[in-house]
């Protein structure tokens, strides 16, 4: 029984992270790598020490342009901590590795078509 409750634990603090990153990313960072990115998923360990972050970039990136953001996640990793640890007042906030979600590209078609069904919703 307490496995399942770990695995709420695990799944309430992974989606708390994945809604509180998205929301800095769009209201609080600066730093111009991050910018029209889409955090898609968060995985994190049943210690609740290690997170990991998948993003995905918003419509078509070159691998330079992929290295930079990551670059940038790495640069504002203590940043998302912090703030992460302030606006959830977490006691211990995990360990935050970012990598690129390989799904990104079929993220990045469906936002498409769901803002090309928008579009024709409104014609």
């Amino acid at each position: 029984m307490s496995s399942a409750k770990d695995s709420r634990r695990t799944q309430r603090m992974a989606s708390l992270l994945r809604a509180e990153l998205a929301r800095l990313l769009l209201e609080e960072v600066s730093d111009p790598s991050l910018h029209e990115i889409l955090i898609t998923d968060v995985q994190i360990t049943k210690d609740l020490k290690t997170a990991r972050v998948f993003f995905s970039p918003q419509g078509e990136y070159s691998p330079k342009q992929v290295k930079e953001t990551q670059k940038g996640f790495q640069r504002a990793s203590s940043f998302f901590r912090r703030k992460i640890g302030d606006n959830l007042e977490l006691r211990h906030v995990p360990a935050l590795s970012f990598e690129r979600d390989g799904h990104g590209q079929t993220v990045s078609r469906l936002l498409n078509l769901f803002e090309e069904v928008e579009n024709c919703a409104h014609e």
